[in-house]
């Protein structure tokens, strides 16, 4: 999934630093700003038990696929349904619901109307095939799920296959912040529901679908991952056709992209004159042995008052890291201009209490 601050090209940064001042095998890790579930996902291949949170919805599906399930559903419920010709065999199981879904019968609905060029809105998200052919899913999922042939688990397994799969062909340059007036030629494909990889850690791993401040005063382990959002932009009317899909609440949409009413899932993260107080109590409430928190040099609470929180607490280790920062225009034929490929600064706290 393309996403704004994606830890996927730091994972080693952050396992090496940790392992300078940690020598913990297994214990609780908890990731509290999860995204994409990358950093958690990392931890849980490493023998961690794992602890992982997010207040977007899309987020909550990711980590429940990736985090909280040790092995592939059974999906025993669906193999009574005509005209499916599912496998005794779970993974093959699996793989052919996935290709009943690639296969259904595409129709206008929600999706088409709200994100397709030829629906009623005229946002260019999505292809009209495409915007039919998860209108079609999506619904059918849901009646599944609304009629009780497939439980929790294989419902939120499902709709990530979906999320991940419309993300990778929305004509979007890496935010749903606005479509593209052209055609990237990778929103042009099929779309094509594919299997995720279940890793068993054997631990009863916990999502969370929370604002983080709440969470923090009802958790604990060895080990929590901070990663919080470092500027003003929120993630909500920026991923906001994921969180649609997501949720399938079917708002009615506002204004030239679409968005959502995401008034309670703004983030005081993002916020200039909350930032501070928000990242403040996190800390106070953490009960951990260590806090990894990632934080870059252009983020809104200043360095010195980075080290000002986190002071007092414990042993305190710094570790830095240049990198690039997340773009949302890339450099392609289409473009008229070139994007400026600015560094930015990784900054790494661990605080051993």
């Amino acid at each position: 999934m393309k996403y704004i601050g994606n830890k996927a090209r730091l994972l080693n940064f952050i396992n090496s630093s940790l392992a300078k001042v940690c020598s913990l095998k297994n214990g609780v890790f908890c990731d509290i700003f999860s995204g994409t579930a990358t950093v958690g996902r990392f931890f849980k291949e490493k023998n961690f038990k794992i602890i992982s949170n997010d207040f977007m919805h899309y987020s909550f599906l990711q980590q429940y696929s990736l985090i909280k399930l040790n092995k592939i559903p059974t999906f025993e419920k669906l193999r009574v349904i005509k005209n499916i010709n599912f496998e005794r065999d779970l993974k093959l199981n699996y793989n052919n619901i996935l290709l009943f879904l690639n296969n259904l019968k595409p129709k206008k609905g929600y999706f088409f109307n709200n994100y397709a060029p030829s629906g009623s809105a005229g946002r260019q998200y999505f292809t009209n095939e495409n915007a039919q052919t998860i209108d079609s899913i999506r619904d059918t999922l849901q009646d599944w799920f609304l009629n009780k042939i497939i439980n929790n688990s294989e419902y939120y397994l499902l709709i990530s296959n979906l999320v991940n799969a419309a993300d990778h062909v929305a004509n979007i340059s890496g935010t749903y912040g606005a479509y593209l007036k052209i055609w990237r030629p990778t929103a042009l494909k099929k779309i094509s529901l594919k299997e995720t990889s279940i890793y068993n850690n054997n631990y009863n791993n916990l999502v969370y679908n929370e604002n983080a401040n709440k969470l923090i005063r009802k958790i604990s382990g060895d080990i929590i991952y901070i990663d919080p959002p470092y500027n003003s932009r929120q993630y909500a009317p920026n991923f906001h056709v994921l969180e649609s899909l997501s949720v399938w609440d079917k708002q009615q949409l506002k204004g030239k992209t679409g968005l959502r009413n995401y008034e309670n899932q703004k983030s005081d993260f993002s916020l200039k004159n909350k930032c501070y107080e928000a990242m403040d109590d996190l800390i106070n409430n953490a009960k951990f042995k260590y806090i990894m928190l990632s934080y870059n040099n252009e983020g809104l609470i200043p360095i010195n008052q980075i080290y000002k929180i986190l002071s007092n607490k414990g042993k305190l280790y710094q570790f830095d890291l240049n990198y690039r920062r997340f773009r949302t225009e890339r450099d392609h034929k289409y473009r008229k201009y070139k994007s400026v490929d600015n560094k930015v600064v990784e900054h790494l706290f661990i605080l051993k209490k």
